[in-house]
């Protein structure tokens, strides 16, 4: 008896020990992480603990919280040793061809299975450079038969057919369409018709093929506080971390797994036939001496960030189109005559976009307040600390992007910087239009790490609202709630209907 009295208090002693070492850790640890950084301003909560930052993902109140941020200046503690900015000085400076900034291991989170890297997870900077090497070629479309524009076109002509097949209405009859889902069938057919030579037949029905969509649906909250934890990343990512064993596997049935399934088989047969080249991106990974396994990680992050962030951009663009009559209106007149004047092509191509003035206004301003990214991308500071925008950083500190914050900046884009107003781009001094531009473009990423994608999006961009306003009239079904928006790492929307029918040039 004596003997098991003696085993429960050992046992309750060793318990109330590891408690109180795990108080002792975390008081010392929080303090520590709060005195670093006690000198910069930020919410109180964020400055010693991660739930601030967990609590905005989970409650979903990212687009409010980073735009709010403003306030409290260009430099903002949103967790222990982490900092974002909405200042795209900063961000040049720590992205600079010649910077000695390193990724944080927040990339890496991005991983879907332990033992695959792409560009997008790749943490240590040489083996990442070696990567952008091998990719720039594909991703620019020199490896595509015909570039990336014609493969943009492939696919707007087939939106276009399928609207008029599938969702076009008639005064006697109403055909409602999710546009959110429309709008990724779209880009998920053009970034994977570049990156496979053949689309994967998105916009045959409108339908979501291999389900991509409703995985990221369920993916990417878990993901974007999976990124923000270092303790979920550090039980996660290493070699026998949870990843390893819980991560999506091309045996599954549904979700993640079931698009990495078809994108290992296509590779396989790619590596198979290797004396059959093929005039694709996938090609030119293939030919440039990529290994599988890297064809198979850059693969799914093509497809990643060429979809959802894109298609997000792209139907920001009609839902802010249609709820501002004066620029919607405008931007019909412009597509009217540019068509009679003949100014452009069907396609319209790129070029003629750009001449575009109010075209080219719509874009930037939709690319500006309705972009999918808000926040993120941290890099390390260099041991021995740095001094941005007047605040000295200690060597490790993360700092990233708060992208919601850099396009609500009203030092930048003006005092009525929260609504859509593509007019900013046009009235406005020449210096003035350089700085928005500026801001913009510091989205992108700057030197190396400048997106891959972007040449491509920016075609996309420049085309599809055009095309589909140049074809439809387009109206919100549901005035009363437009759109459901959640707001992560990204943006995801929802219930998007709208009502789509042949335009009607007679009122313009």
């Amino acid at each position: 008896m004596d003997f098991l009295i003696d085993a429960e208090l050992s046992n309750s002693t060793i318990l109330g020990l590891a408690a109180a070492s795990f108080v002792i850790w975390y008081v010392v640890t929080a303090f520590t992480a709060w005195y670093r950084l006690r000198h910069l301003p930020g919410p109180t909560l964020a400055k010693f603990s991660f739930l601030w930052q967990a609590h905005t993902i989970v409650t979903q109140q990212v687009s409010s919280r980073y735009i709010n941020l403003r306030e409290y200046g260009p430099l903002v503690v949103v967790a222990p040793g982490t900092v974002v900015t909405n200042d795209p000085d900063v961000l040049r400076e720590i992205s600079a061809a010649r910077s000695t900034y390193k990724r944080s291991f927040w990339y890496a989170g991005a991983k879907f299975t332990h033992d695959t890297d792409s560009m997008g997870t790749q943490v240590d900077t040489a083996a990442h450079d070696i990567l952008k090497a091998k990719t720039a070629g594909p991703y620019a479309g020199r490896e595509t038969e015909g570039g990336l524009e014609r493969a943009v076109d492939a696919q707007l002509v087939r939106l276009v057919d399928l609207i008029r097949r599938k969702y076009l209405s008639t005064p006697n009859e109403l055909r409602s369409i999710d546009f959110a889902k429309l709008s990724r069938c779209f880009t998920m057919d053009v970034i994977s018709g570049l990156v496979f030579g053949k689309p994967w037949g998105h916009l045959d029905e409108g339908e979501d093929v291999l389900g991509w969509i409703g995985t990221m649906d369920k993916l990417l909250p878990m993901m974007s506080v999976g990124l923000e934890l270092p303790a979920l990343r550090d039980i996660m990512i290493p070699k026998y971390g949870l990843l390893r064993w819980f991560g999506p596997k091309t045996s599954d049935r549904s979700g993640l797994g079931v698009v990495m399934k078809h994108v290992n088989e296509t590779i396989r047969e790619r590596f198979q036939n290797k004396d059959k080249p093929t005039k694709d991106m996938m090609g030119g990974f293939i030919r440039n001496g990529m290994t599988r396994s890297e064809c198979e990680g850059e693969a799914i992050l093509a497809v990643l960030a060429g979809n959802d962030t894109t298609a997000s951009t792209i139907r920001s663009s009609m839902l802010y189109l249609m709820a501002t009559p004066h620029a919607y209106a405008r931007f019909k007149k412009e597509i009217k005559e540019a068509v009679e004047q003949g100014k452009v092509s069907s396609p319209i191509t790129n070029e003629e976009a750009q001449k575009l003035p109010y075209t080219q206004a719509v874009m930037y301003e939709t690319f500006r307040i309705g972009n999918a990214v808000t926040f993120g991308h941290y890099k390390v500071v260099p041991r021995g600390g740095d001094t941005l925008a007047g605040y000295y950083l200690p060597g490790g500190t993360n700092i990233g992007h708060n992208t919601l914050g850099l396009t609500h900046n009203k030092k930048i884009f003006g005092e009525d910087a929260d609504i859509f107003r593509p007019e900013r781009f046009l009235d406005c001094r020449a210096d003035q239009k350089t700085g928005m531009m500026r801001a913009l473009e510091i989205i992108w990423g700057g030197g190396r790490w400048t997106c891959a994608g972007k040449n491509v999006a920016l075609i996309e961009l420049n085309k599809t609202a055009f095309e589909l306003m140049r074809h439809f009239d387009f109206q919100v079904v549901n005035v009363h709630n437009p759109v459901k928006e959640r707001a992560y790492i990204s943006k995801l929307h929802d219930d998007m209907f709208v009502r789509i029918s042949e335009a009607d040039w007679s009122c313009i």
